[in-house]
């Protein structure tokens, strides 16, 4: 396997789609984030008031409030969890756990139905996703103030991971460990809290809780390299960012679901990579500037504007730097079955 250059690569996939912006010109009414804490929210209690929740109690108080998302897309089917939001027929995830979806399906918590559901509009570079499921009226999850967070301090996650008995996530799963540390920047995102309760495929999108019972976080990557170091969304971020996807309009949205590459990548997945450096594209959304531009499944990305990119930081910071409206140039290597590649570039306009 070839590489363009020797610079060393990090093996740690942080999978998330990614973009180009599309929120549209600021205004007076642009919301801030202590504006953006929907009805739902909970005040939080003074010293006196305080009284930590068990993991069973938290489990019983939030089980109706956690969703199962399941989704299908022509590379085959995936999921994660997602946070019942605002008026209970909306649901916040990670935009990598719906991007290049073909069909969503979520589960009611309580009687097990599957409901379809649609993509009102995403952040992938903020991983960030709103679901709307005109059917249903979910509970509202409890939500808190992340800021308030300590290191140190106690959290569960909520999601639905699969497991060696059940491999399909069925089952809510609890986990309990501490924040490590706040504040964290990772891969172009900021304001990441970090703590060692585990976080496992299907747990992306799912809630980090505090012992009272508040949603503080959105649980979203782990670092594979590592022991006990996960990642999730401050509850403050995300609620930013879903008040502005309420509007319809996606932000950061080029339409292709990313992941860093890695030596040994290729042949986890089944194919043939002709390069170990750029950002290999683990699906892309029909009718998105990315499928319009003939950019597909497994095809290697190593420019954007002449700007080389091997980490989905880079990416955001370059389609961060446009406007919608901007035609930009992607340089990107697809390998064939046979082993043999070629060179493309497509010129894509943005949103």
């Amino acid at each position: 396997m070839l590489t363009r250059n020797w610079l060393a690569l990090v093996s740690l996939v942080a999978v998330l789609a990614v973009g180009a912006a599309c929120s549209g010109d600021d205004s007076d009414d642009e919301p801030t984030r202590e504006s953006t804490r929907p009805s739902n929210s909970t005040p939080s209690p003074g010293p006196t008031e305080a009284k930590d929740l068990t993991p069973q109690q938290i489990v019983e108080k939030l089980k109706s409030s956690v969703i199962n998302i399941n989704t299908t897309s022509p590379e085959g089917t995936g999921g994660g969890s997602g946070i019942v939001w605002g008026d209970g027929q909306h649901v916040l995830t990670n935009a990598h756990v719906v991007l290049g979806a073909a069909s969503i399906k979520v589960v009611d918590p309580d009687d097990k139905r599957e409901l379809s559901a649609r993509v009102v509009a995403l952040s992938p570079c903020d991983d960030v996703a709103l679901l709307e499921v005109e059917r249903a009226k979910f509970k509202p999850a409890p939500i808190g103030d992340s800021k308030e967070l300590q290191p140190g301090q106690e959290v569960v996650t909520l999601g639905y991971p699969g497991t060696a008995t059940d491999w399909q996530g069925q089952k809510l799963t609890v986990t309990r460990g501490i924040v490590s540390k706040l504040g964290e920047k990772y891969n172009g995102r900021e304001d990441l809290i970090q703590t060692d309760a585990a976080i496992n495929p299907g747990n992306s999108g799912g809630p980090l809780v505090n012992m009272r019972g508040e949603v503080v976080g959105m649980n979203t990557l782990t670092q594979t390299s590592k022991q006990s170091v996960n990642y999730a969304i401050s509850m403050d971020e995300a609620a930013f960012v879903a008040e502005k996807l309420k509007a319809g309009k996606n932000i950061d949205y080029l339409g292709v679901k990313l992941t860093t590459n890695y030596r040994g990548l290729a042949d986890e997945l089944g194919i043939k990579l002709a390069y170990i450096d750029g950002i290999l594209v683990l699906g892309v959304d029909q009718g998105s500037p990315a499928h319009k531009a003939g950019i597909g499944y497994t095809d290697l990305i190593y420019t954007i504007d002449f700007t080389d990119v091997e980490t989905i930081g880079e990416v955001c910071d370059v389609l961060r730097s446009k406007k919608p409206g901007q035609e930009i140039r992607i340089d990107f290597t697809r390998t064939y079955s046979d082993g043999s590649y070629k060179d493309f570039y497509a010129q894509v306009t943005l949103q």
